[in-house]
């Protein structure tokens, strides 16, 4: 299975909406608007990808990211909006892609304990 960055970049080649259905600064677009609906979207969106790619952990068992337990779905809406903050040539990349590699940016997995001899 590709990486996220790989199919970040992959979408980045191509014309927009030509990978999935929204890119990411159309899906940052309804993360930071103020109308309901747009603001549900964005929600709906951001928790389908998160809860999408917890199915594939456990079928493929790896980890992309270490979410805590708990952890509000504003918390991840918030973690794509400050990584677009950070990284605005993203915007034309797929936005599952996009979201994954925030998620991953802001949970990042802490390496194993490498055991002592």
């Amino acid at each position: 299975m590709p990486s996220p960055l790989l199919l970040l970049a992959l979408a980045a080649s191509q014309p927009t909406g030509a990978i999935g259905y929204l890119n990411a600064g159309e899906l940052l677009e309804r993360c930071t608007a103020t109308s309901a609906p747009d603001l549900s979207y964005c929600f709906a969106y951001v928790t389908g990808v998160h809860d999408s790619v917890k199915a594939y952990e456990a079928w493929l068992a790896m980890q992309e990211y270490c979410l805590p337990l708990a952890t509000p779905q504003g918390d991840l809406r918030r973690a794509f909006i400050e990584y677009m903050a950070g990284h605005p040539g993203d915007r034309s990349g797929e936005a599952a892609s996009v979201v994954i590699v925030a998620l991953k940016a802001r949970y990042d997995c802490e390496p194993d304990a490498v055991p002592e001899p």
